[in-house]
């Protein structure tokens, strides 16, 4: 046990040990064939929004200084929306974050090659940013997008984008 106290950062708590119990053991390179998440993206080729009734699945990928899609359309209100999103980078030090502006929960912090799911039930008709909250780059503050969410019952197909194009996306 390294720490027993309720908080984070206390140093009156901190203990020491020797680098040798676990330098051997820790991970610098995050292999993103190894990652086996159900909802994986292993490269921005393969990121897509799917619809499944009132379910929205978003298929995310994030690597410095972009998500992979940044804009997303269609989403209803009423819909569940779960992005799943997959850090890219191979660095052992580049985390990302993922967050939703007004969102009624937390934000995801997704570390290199790992893939992490975010559940989010919009609350109200709008564009909505989404962005990331662990600082990664210097371009840290590029890594940011919207969903358009639409009322209940609209016909807004959903479609998605990395910049420019919008390919439709398959329903």
């Amino acid at each position: 046990m390294i720490l027993d106290f309720p908080t984070i950062g206390e140093p009156h708590y901190a203990q020491a040990m020797p680098a040798e119990l676990i330098k051997d053991k820790q991970v610098k390179i995050y292999k993103i064939d190894d990652n086996n998440h159900p909802y994986v993206t292993k490269g921005e080729k393969e990121a897509r929004v799917i619809r499944e009734g009132n379910k929205v699945h978003v298929y995310m990928t994030s690597i410095r200084s972009h998500f992979a899609p940044d804009n997303i359309e269609g989403v209803k209100m009423g819909d569940e929306v779960y992005f799943h999103v997959t850090n890219l980078e191979q660095d052992w030090d580049v985390p990302h974050g993922f967050a939703i502006k007004g969102a009624a929960n937390s934000e995801l912090l997704i570390m290199p090659g790992e893939t992490s799911t975010l559940k989010w039930v919009p609350n109200r008709v709008g564009i909505v940013p989404i962005y990331c909250t662990d600082f990664c780059s210097a371009l840290h503050q590029e890594m940011q997008g919207y969903v358009r969410v639409s009322p209940a019952g609209s016909t807004v197909p959903i479609k998605f984008s990395l910049g420019e194009s919008a390919p439709v996306a398959a329903e």
